[in-house]
């Protein structure tokens, strides 16, 4: 296994910062061999997290041999440990569940940290109002004026990776970690966007809480005197389901209300 650490200045709000909790968030994405979890194999992960100074750390673990999986797996394991939220782009419907599963594969004890923020699933339901047409990653960064060095997609890395175990060139293995580490380089602007739709007052779902709902939802956050730290009126009607339903059966909790939230997005 081969891994690199970096350190880099990230331009955001100190109000976004905070607003969002950045500094106990783990940044993540991985690179697979394939979208088959139980036969393919994570060959890269990259991890980032803020220090004191508000710096972003990186942290990549790269497979040299496809046998490195199980070590590349228990050292991201054992540095995300510290955490109890993470966050990723599209990664509750691809990257936790591979992890999840390669990590029960190579019979590593891991438990997911409680929170998962999905930026993706917080972005998708405004992306046309916003003037994207798409909402995958690589749109949403030049939305916010990101411009990549890299040039190649997950796909590419796949087809690149195995040139590099029958070579072990070292440029090959640049490009593949190049493409990761942006990925996760660029997480934390994306929060400028989900800033940007909260703090909208014209910005509407597509799949909006219905006004039955939200006046149900209202009541029930009253007579139970529940602080929540998101807009009910932005809420999805499924996302509002959940939570009505959980406030009925006892979950009065805000922090755990927020959880139900994020993942049911």
């Amino acid at each position: 296994m081969f891994t690199k650490q970096y350190k880099e200045k990230i331009n955001i709000g100190k109000h976004v910062i905070q607003k969002y909790d950045m500094k106990s968030i783990a940044y993540f994405d991985i690179e697979t061999t394939g979208f088959e979890k139980d036969k393919d194999h994570i060959i890269l992960i990259t991890l980032g997290y803020f220090d004191e100074d508000s710096d972003l750390n990186l942290k990549q673990y790269y497979a040299e041999e496809l046998e490195d999986e199980k070590e590349v797996l228990y050292a991201f394991g054992s540095d995300l440990s510290k955490f109890n939220r993470w966050c990723s782009y599209n990664g509750m419907a691809f990257d936790e569940p591979f992890i999840v599963r390669r990590m029960e594969k190579n019979s590593i004890y891991f438990t997911p940290p409680a929170e998962h923020v999905d930026l993706y699933r917080l972005i998708r339901p405004f992306h046309k109002q916003l003037g994207m047409e798409r909402c995958n990653l690589k749109t949403v960064e030049k939305y916010i004026g990101v411009e990549r060095e890299d040039q190649i997609d997950g796909g590419m890395s796949v087809e690149l990776y195995y040139k590099y175990l029958e070579t072990k060139e070292e440029d090959i293995k640049d490009i593949i970690m190049l493409h990761n580490y942006e990925d996760v380089l660029n997480l934390p602007k994306i929060f400028n966007i989900v800033y940007q739709v909260e703090s909208s007052t014209e910005l509407v779902r597509e799949d909006s809480i219905t006004e039955k709902q939200l006046k149900f939802l209202k009541s029930l956050i009253k007579k139970n005197n529940i602080s929540l730290s998101f807009d009910i009126e932005k809420i999805s009607k499924r996302s509002a389901s959940k939570i009505i339903n959980a406030i009925l059966n006892g979950n009065t909790s805000g922090e755990g209300l927020n959880n139900i939230l994020y993942n049911s997005y």
